[in-house]
């Protein structure tokens, strides 16, 4: 009974508390406060709407910078793809213009060649090259290996089945009877330099040459043909009283570059 007046005098309480309230509201006497009050909630609201609005566009940057990865990502994978593209088909230019060169040299010179590919090079010996044709191909040691418009590169050393090593005219070991384009006989011997360069020794001392000639095969040595080019002359060593002189030569390739070769079978020849 005592609760229940209790809870009869608050609803008064609250009642004429509103009834104050209002009637105070209509005198303007709470104008000061309930301005005060209305600011609190409108920066509060603002600045809610502010946090709301912000996150918003954080959202919709983030979902824009996800897009836009994205689009990267693709367009990374497009371009890696045409570079691919572009690389294999210069290489195949590459290898056709090669290959061309190689059947015109082949239809001057009426030999009979067989075309292979460098696959690497033999590891228990610098100044080589693997190639992937062998004896059943034709292939035989001794036999001169050529680039482009007969430009020797090296002799075959050793022959299996399927498999050839060439080494390198760079190559100290290597030696080939040689001959300027105006001289008709063998005109000195050259040897490979430290896998760099060529040098031409037992030059005749009386013999013309100067910076620029070139050097080719003599036609002396079994198996390799007369006019196979070695190089360019780029320095000439001569001593008075000497019967002979030597003479560097510049390769006119890089043997690091070279992907397709032909051997030159003797039958034509």
């Amino acid at each position: 009974m005592i609760e229940k007046k209790k809870n009869q005098y608050l609803k008064i309480y609250i009642l004429a508390v509103i009834i104050l309230l209002i009637f105070f509201h209509y005198l303007r006497i709470l104008a000061a406060p309930e301005n005060f009050i209305m600011g609190i909630l409108n920066e509060s609201q603002h600045q809610t709407y502010a946090f709301l609005t912000k996150l918003k566009y954080s959202f919709i940057n983030y979902q824009e910078a996800q897009n836009l990865k994205k689009e990267n990502i693709e367009l990374k994978r497009q371009y890696d793809e045409l570079l691919f593209a572009n690389t294999q088909l210069n290489d195949y230019k590459t290898e056709n213009e090669k290959l061309r060169t190689t059947l015109n040299f082949k239809t001057s010179q009426n030999y009979d060649l067989v075309l292979a590919k460098v696959i690497g090079r033999d590891q228990d010996r610098l100044n080589t090259l693997l190639l992937d044709k062998g004896k059943l191909d034709g292939i035989a040691e001794g036999y001169p290996v050529v680039v482009d418009n007969g430009i020797i590169v090296g002799k075959v050393i050793a022959a299996s089945d399927h498999l050839a090593t060439v080494l390198l005219i760079t190559d100290k070991m290597s030696e080939l009877a040689v001959s300027t384009l105006a001289n008709n006989k063998t005109t000195g011997m050259a040897i490979g330099e430290y896998g760099l360069s060529i040098k031409v020794e037992l030059i005749p001392q009386d013999l013309e040459i100067k910076e620029g000639d070139l050097f080719i095969t003599s036609g002396l040595e079994k198996n390799i043909p007369r006019g196979l080019i070695l190089g360019k002359i780029n320095r000439i060593i001569s001593q008075e009283n000497e019967l002979f002189k030597s003479a560097t030569l510049s390769p006119l390739l890089d043997y690091e570059e070279i992907t397709i070769l032909s051997v030159i079978l003797p039958k034509s020849y």
